[in-house]
């Protein structure tokens, strides 16, 4: 998404987002997941074509010795050895998958995983923040999973609605993934899983991974944000409408909108608080980290960027969690569901 609103050479530090090669180095981060990001407006067949261009930006930005694009944790760990970053694909917003032969194309560039929607529901599944059309997920959606657990791509049920992301557990042969959710119990936005869903996921196998996003996990800065989007929701909606003619004007406009009303400062320890809670009603083999970084305006204090990942290790040192339970939560969990998949039966 950042690549396809403004232009950027990741092999320098770019000071307009989170993410680049040498703050991934500074940060000790050698593999990470880049979202092929489809907006809710888009019907299926755009949505498609947009996620293939994103594809073809990100493909630009790998070069020996620097960013790699690799499709299984072992291609992963060799690029790690090679001292380069390692780039893993996620589709986010599946709704371009009722396409005749999206999946196949989509499969050949090496997704990993398909974030079911987005904001709004759509033909085959309903989303948290928006109405509810096929009561969680459709006839065609349950398709859609069986051919995801066919093709080894992981189901992730951010986004998607409480009783699509039941149905979703219930429709995977494989474990599912929450990507970028964290815990309602601590903040109670429609974003987040319930207690109940987390240990439904985690029962199944499967890993929920905490967002850093401040409205998603301090409840002062979730009400702030919904008073922001009621303020500004006309012009939001404006500016939206010509995103893709302009995605760089746009993206500054809301930006501005946003520094004339700043959210309040949410520390790193409150990102935290969310993943311990996490472990504490998962298992720490059941949690991940997915901060959303470069898909979120602001981030908590001490997450600035990518260089600050370790921060977030001695954060959870500190909370008691021992050296092996943070490592698998840092990413060796997720590598193991990227594994399982990788050898399925489905």
């Amino acid at each position: 998404m950042r690549l396809f609103e403004r232009g950027a050479d990741l092999r320098d530090i770019c000071s307009d987002r989170h993410i680049d090669i040498p703050r991934l180095r500074a940060g000790g981060v050698d593999a990470f997941f880049a979202a092929l990001y489809v907006p809710s407006v888009l019907p299926p067949e755009q949505g498609l074509e947009h996620a293939l261009h994103l594809y073809e930006l990100m493909r630009s930005q790998c070069r020996p010795g620097g960013l790699v694009l690799v499709r299984t944790v072992e291609e992963a760990r060799s690029a790690r050895k090679r001292g380069e970053v390692a780039v893993f694909l996620g589709l986010e917003n599946g709704r371009c998958l009722s396409v005749p032969g999206a999946l196949e194309r989509l499969d050949e560039i090496g997704i990993r995983y398909v974030t079911l929607t987005h904001v709004k529901s759509h033909e085959w599944c309903d989303a948290s923040t928006d109405r509810t059309i096929n009561g969680g997920l459709s006839a065609s959606g349950r398709e859609i999973i069986a051919e995801l657990n066919r093709r080894g791509i992981v189901v992730d049920v951010s986004h998607v609605s409480d009783q699509a992301v039941e149905q979703a557990v219930d429709a995977s042969k494989l474990p599912v993934i929450a990507s970028h959710s964290s815990a309602r119990a601590l903040c109670d936005h429609p974003r987040n899983l319930p207690d109940e869903l987390i240990r439904l996921i985690a029962g199944a196998g499967g890993v929920v991974m905490a967002n850093a996003f401040p409205a998603f996990i301090d409840p002062e800065a979730a009400a702030a944000s919904n008073r922001f989007l009621r303020r500004n929701a006309v012009a939001i909606e404006r500016a939206m409408l010509s995103y893709f003619e302009d995605p760089g004007r746009v993206s500054s406009e809301l930006e501005k909108l946003m520094m004339l009303d700043p959210p309040p400062a949410v520390p790193l320890a409150t990102f935290i608080d969310h993943l311990e809670h996490l472990v504490e009603v998962a298992g720490a083999e059941h949690v991940g980290i997915g901060t959303d970084l470069d898909g979120i305006p602001v981030t908590p204090i001490g997450l600035a960027s990518a260089a600050d990942f370790p921060q977030i290790t001695v954060e959870l040192l500190a909370r008691g969690i021992p050296e092996t339970q943070v490592a698998a939560i840092l990413g060796e969990n997720l590598l193991r569901i990227l594994e399982v998949s990788d050898g399925n039966d489905a």
